[in-house]
């Protein structure tokens, strides 16, 4: 089956920056560069229409979904060699009990304030701060002025410090 013209179309606009992304979450090159290639096989053979309101957001999922899955798999492989007595015994150090109940309560903070912002200021938000496009970039995908995404990003980010103050 040939692959769909829109898909080559969203392989060229967002395969690299899906990479970068994947790339952040693993530290692998290669790993990120085969998980990219599957979120767009399975683009492919779908039957289904992509969603016409969000495709980059879509693909981040999918992309997340794929690692998810992969880590999974690579984790198993790794335990299973580990006995279940030694996998008990061991304590876990990343981080204390108090540090997982603050980065909740701020989360919760920063959800609800983003919540607060209007739809298409939390779109630019979330394009520039999260996904980490560029104001040029954000403006071409929403097709907006860049003085625009950086009038929208500058109302956030005020609500932002107005909301969470220094410490998010």
């Amino acid at each position: 089956m040939a692959p769909q013209p829109d898909v080559e179309r969203l392989y060229a606009a967002h395969a690299e920056r899906l990479r970068r992304y994947l790339f952040l979450k693993t530290g692998e090159a290669e790993l990120s560069a085969d998980l990219v290639q599957e979120c767009f096989a399975r683009i492919v053979a779908q039957e289904d229409e992509l969603p016409s309101d969000n495709v980059l957001a879509y693909l981040y999922a999918i992309a997340n979904r794929l690692l998810i899955d992969h880590r999974r798999n690579h984790h198993q492989s790794h335990t299973d060699a580990v006995s279940d007595d030694l996998l008990e015994n061991m304590r876990d150090l990343r981080t204390a009990p108090d540090v997982h109940v603050h980065v909740r309560r701020q989360l919760a903070r920063l959800a609800a304030t983003l919540a607060e912002l209007p739809v298409r200021t939390r779109q630019i938000f979330q394009l520039c701060r999260v996904e980490g496009l560029s104001h040029a970039e954000a403006a071409r995908y929403l097709d907006i002025s860049p003085s625009s995404v950086q009038k929208h990003l500058a109302m956030a980010l005020d609500l932002m410090r107005e909301r969470l103050g220094d410490d998010p």
